[in-house]
């Protein structure tokens, strides 16, 4: 019994060491306070100590050491269930993850069975009420959202329009579905590259020609195809605009120019965060983007070229800049060789008449 107390001070759980240190302070005490009571000769130390035993004595009885010990035990079974119930549950997490798989496929073929109905079964006179009774802007456009994972949106077409404070869309998928974003919240659109496709799946509901599907079939994604490995791999481009809404390509180019025409173009990649190229090159590369993504067309994208160029020409840059950006902008197919030699030459007009 005095091995297992011994072992209990220094290897048993807190709450056993507690109580254990605890009585033998008491006891000490107690001593301590006698034997000054006895030597001093002052009767009240003595009575302390007697007091202090007494205290120790009681704590002693209230909790046994046999006690404290069931209770580590029943922690330690406890924690053996966990773990054994956490074993079991990875044991079977395939088979788990499976059915849930399988649950999410039967929601969403549900779900896209329901919209193609839904889609179907919308005319002219249908549609015109349904906006009416959303109150749909008279200045509005139509786009196309690709996804929108906290409303669980996806590839579903939407009328958009905005009020003084708000962006407001209206869905069209099992049900006409309305939401509304603050515009202070959208302070740009970010082009988000190279988001995974399959051409087949994407869009069912419009594979079946109706009245809701002729309208925004301009509004689909564009698909880029490529390989990997010598496997092809089909993608597409989507932008994002804040809460985390994001609208294929053909979507943006109404939006910017009705909506949101001072909301700025935002790429996240290494030709902008380079430090090699400047902002005339950068500003050329984002419109070219657009261009490519059929944001803009490729008239408005000329225009952007020589508007550029012709702040490069008067740009307080070194010379040598001016060449070089001039030749990036050429190597990298953002400009013509006869853009170069028409800005080259304006350039040195305007240099000899300082002179």
């Amino acid at each position: 019994m005095i091995e297992k107390i011994i072992n209990s001070f220094f290897y048993g759980n807190l709450k056993t060491k507690l109580f254990l240190w605890t009585v033998l302070l008491f006891a000490l005490g107690a001593i301590f306070l006698l034997l000054a009571g006895i030597v001093l000769g002052l009767p009240v130390l003595g009575a302390s100590g007697i007091a202090v035993g007494l205290v120790g004595f009681v704590i002693s009885q209230s909790v046994s050491l046999n006690d404290l010990q069931k209770e580590k035990k029943q922690k330690n079974e406890k924690k053996r269930k966990k773990d054994s119930a956490v074993g079991q549950y990875a044991s079977g997490k395939g088979k788990e993850t499976e059915e849930e798989q399988n649950a999410t496929k039967n929601t969403k073929k549900e779900k896209e069975k329901a919209k193609a109905q839904y889609l179907a079964s919308m005319d002219e006179k249908k549609l015109k009420k349904t906006m009416k009774e959303h109150k749909v802007n008279q200045i509005h456009v139509k786009v196309m959202i690709d996804s929108y994972p906290e409303k669980q949106i996806e590839q579903a077409p939407a009328f958009m329009w905005r009020t003084d404070t708000m962006l407001h869309f209206m869905v069209l998928s099992d049900g006409a579905y309305e939401f509304e974003v603050p515009l202070n919240e959208i302070t740009g659109f970010l082009l988000v590259k190279n988001v995974p496709a399959d051409k087949e799946r994407d869009y069912a509901s419009f594979k079946i020609s109706n009245y809701i599907t002729k309208m925004f079939q301009p509004y689909l994604p564009e698909y880029f195809e490529s390989t990997k490995d010598g496997q092809l791999q089909i993608s597409k481009n989507t932008f994002r605009i804040e809460p985390g809404i994001y609208l294929t390509n053909a979507s943006v180019s109404n939006l910017r120019k009705v909506l949101l025409p001072g909301v700025a173009f935002l790429v996240d990649d290494q030709v902008i965060a380079s430090r090699r190229f400047n902002e005339y090159f950068k500003e050329l590369y984002r419109e070219s983007l657009l261009c490519k993504n059929m944001v803009i067309t490729l008239e408005e994208y000329k225009k952007e070229v020589e508007k550029t160029l012709d702040a490069l020409v008067v740009a307080p840059i070194p010379g040598s800049e001016f060449v070089n950006t001039l030749y990036d902008l050429s190597h990298y197919h953002l400009i013509t060789k006869e853009y170069v030699a028409v800005y080259t030459q304006k350039y040195r007009e305007l240099h000899l008449d300082k002179k």
